[in-house]
C-alpha cells in the first residue's frame, strides 16, 4: 500500500504588484501600451485608464483623483489630436467587421453604444459603410444564414408540417438575436437557394 500522501503547503498565489504613481508620463505609456493592442474608442479607452487611476489612488492615498483625471484628459487630447483615438475610424472599422460577422443594425447599434459612440455617429457610420459596400442588414442576414445553415442553406428545405414551422420559428429567433428585424428575418428565411446563391431578392 502506498502511506498516505503528505499534506502540501499549497502555493501561494502571486501578489499583484502595487499600483505605480500616477504621472503624465505613466498615463501616457499605459495608454500607448493599451492602444497597441486593443482598437477603442475614446470613451472606452477613458474608462479603461479610470480604472487604473482608481487603483492608485486606493492604493495611494496622498493622490488627488481629480488631478489624475485632469492628466488623463490631455493624454487623450494629445491621442485624438495624432490619430491613435480617433472614433470615426474605430466605428467604420467596427462596422465593418460585424457586418462581415452577419449582425443586424440593431446588434451592432447596441454594440458600438457600449463602447461609448453617440447614437448620431453610430447611424451616420452604418449608413455610409451600407451605402459604399452595399451591405445592408439583407446582405448580412444572408451571410448569417450561410454560416448557421439555416433557411435557404439547410441541407434540406423546410418540411410543411408542424415540425417545419417550429424550425423557422427557431431560426427567426436565431436571426433576431443577431440583430435582424421580422422582415428581413422573413425575407431571409422564404428565399429559395437559387436565389439566394445568385443574390437575387424576390420583391
Amino acid at each position: 500500500m502506498r502511506p498516505p500522501a503528505q499534506n502540501q503547503p499549497s502555493p501561494q498565489k502571486k501578489q499583484r504588484p502595487s499600483p505605480k504613481r500616477i504621472t503624465p508620463d505613466y498615463l501616457h505609456n499605459a495608454g500607448l501600451y493599451y492602444l497597441e493592442r486593443f482598437a477603442a474608442s475614446s470613451a472606452h479607452f477613458r474608462s479603461v485608464m479610470t480604472r487604473k487611476i482608481d487603483r492608485s489612488c486606493r492604493a495611494h492615498t496622498d493622490q488627488s483623483r481629480e488631478a489624475c483625471l485632469t492628466m488623463l484628459e490631455g493624454v487623450i487630447e494629445r491621442f485624438t489630436e495624432s490619430g491613435l483615438l480617433n472614433d470615426q475610424t474605430y466605428g467604420a472599422t467596427m462596422v465593418a467587421s460585424l457586418r462581415r460577422r452577419g449582425l443586424g443594425t440593431r446588434a451592432i447599434g447596441a454594440r458600438l453604444q457600449s463602447k461609448g459612440l453617440g447614437p448620431d455617429l453610430i447611424a451616420a457610420t452604418l449608413n455610409a459603410h451600407d451605402e459604399e459596400e452595399n451591405d445592408g442588414d439583407l446582405a448580412a442576414a444572408l451571410r448569417l444564414a450561410r454560416r448557421k445553415k439555416i433557411g435557404p442553406f439547410r441541407a434540406l428545405p423546410y418540411p410543411p408540417d408542424e415540425q417545419g414551422q417550429k424550425e423557422k420559428t427557431r431560426d427567426m429567433g436565431r436571426l433576431a438575436r443577431a440583430g435582424f428585424g421580422y422582415h428581413i428575418a422573413r425575407t431571409v428565411l422564404d428565399i429559395s437557394a437559387t436565389d439566394a446563391e445568385n443574390g437575387t431578392i424576390p420583391p
